[in-house]
């Protein structure tokens, strides 16, 4: 009966750890330029509270040399909360090509987007100071830009692609389950295994 309430208690805390909800990770939007300025990119953000692109709400790229990405954080609080994306390209008369994008969060991708799929014409809301082609054979956007303020407004589905992926530590959650479960198995094998012993000794 004691084994079967250990048992019980042990599947409880199991499941509490699984469906507790754990604080969301910041959420990593990466763009690959594969030619063009690496510098000066920025992402503003429309939110449910404050639907307006405002310099209250924006984030600055990174830039990584060694991969060729450009990085922009999106804080775990926005989960959720996100309606809108303006991605701003540097102002000057260049070429800008993108071949690459992805979404991460905890440490883990989330997923790696079709540049043709996320820079689709028919899901603009807003191009301005700059021309977009895709060229979807070679999963390629390019951007020739002006110095005039060029930047590109996502539609709907546009920023439920970039905004969604945020990580609850699910992995991390299941891993302590399979801990606690495990210590379970091996701390009844030794109580069974020493009492057998304590038997023959008897």
């Amino acid at each position: 009966m004691k084994g079967f309430t250990k048992t019980i208690i042990t599947c409880i805390c199991m499941l509490a750890i699984i469906l507790i909800p754990l604080p969301a990770d910041d959420l990593y939007l990466r763009f690959h330029i594969c030619e063009g300025s690496t510098d000066g990119y920025r992402i503003y953000y429309a939110t449910v509270t404050d639907p307006n692109f405002s310099d209250a709400q924006h984030v600055d790229s990174t830039y990584d040399e060694r991969t060729g990405n450009i990085t922009f954080i999106l804080d775990a609080s926005l989960e959720g909360s996100i309606t809108g994306i303006r991605l701003d390209y540097p102002p000057a008369d260049d070429m800008a090509v993108i071949d690459g994008v992805s979404v991460s969060s905890g440490g883990i991708v989330k997923k790696r987007i079709s540049v043709p799929e996320l820079f689709n014409s028919d899901d603009y809301l807003m191009v301005n100071g700059m021309n977009l082609d895709t060229i979807a054979s070679r999963e390629k956007v390019c951007a020739t830009t002006t110095p005039d303020d060029p930047f590109v407004v996502f539609g709907p589905e546009g920023v439920n692609i970039l905004s969604t992926g945020f990580s609850h530590k699910m992995s991390t959650k299941l891993c302590i389950a399979l801990l606690i479960a495990l210590a379970s198995v091996f701390y009844k094998k030794n109580l069974f295994g020493q009492k057998g012993l304590e038997e023959e000794k008897a």
